[in-house]
């Protein structure tokens, strides 16, 4: 069975393999850097550091078979609230359909209960169907129009 639990730096290899599965494409700020192990971990501590940011695995039998961020923000709107954020979220091919997802956003959706969260987002690609259903099936709504800009 998974277990969810935060991550630690010997983790840093095997989410961005993870990452792999999740990324399709680059943009142009991306486009021929190869970041080190060095740099990720460097990277890893800034996020080990920032209060409410939290870098998610799931784990089974020692393997890391899934991961996420979730993000609880401080908030000046809705009476003091704060809102959660969930990004990257990825299980392995091989563990998919078998509840790790789940897992991880009933993680997700506890956490920022228990901050007193007015909402909990996340965006998901509008190619990827897929999670549409699996997102819907928790409880999510497709509720805003969102945009972005790369660099």
């Amino acid at each position: 069975m998974a277990i969810i639990r935060a991550a630690t730096e010997k983790d840093i290899p095997r989410i961005l393999e993870l990452y792999k599965e999740l990324v399709t494409s680059t943009t142009p700020a991306e486009r021929g850097r190869t970041p080190s192990l060095d740099y990720y971990r460097h990277i890893y501590e800034q996020v080990h550091a920032m209060p409410g940011h939290e870098l998610i695995v799931a784990e089974e039998n020692g393997e890391v078979i899934g991961t996420m961020v979730l993000l609880i923000v401080p908030n000046l709107s809705h009476s003091g609230l704060p809102w959660a954020v969930v990004e990257n979220v990825v299980t392995d091919q091989r563990f998919q359909r078998q509840g790790i997802g789940r897992l991880m956003m009933e993680y997700a959706i506890k956490r920022a209960r228990e901050a007193g969260c007015y909402k909990l987002q996340l965006s998901s690609s509008k190619t990827r169907e897929g999670a549409h259903h699996f997102y819907e099936n928790l409880g999510f709504e497709a509720s805003a129009h969102g945009f972005r800009r790369y660099f």
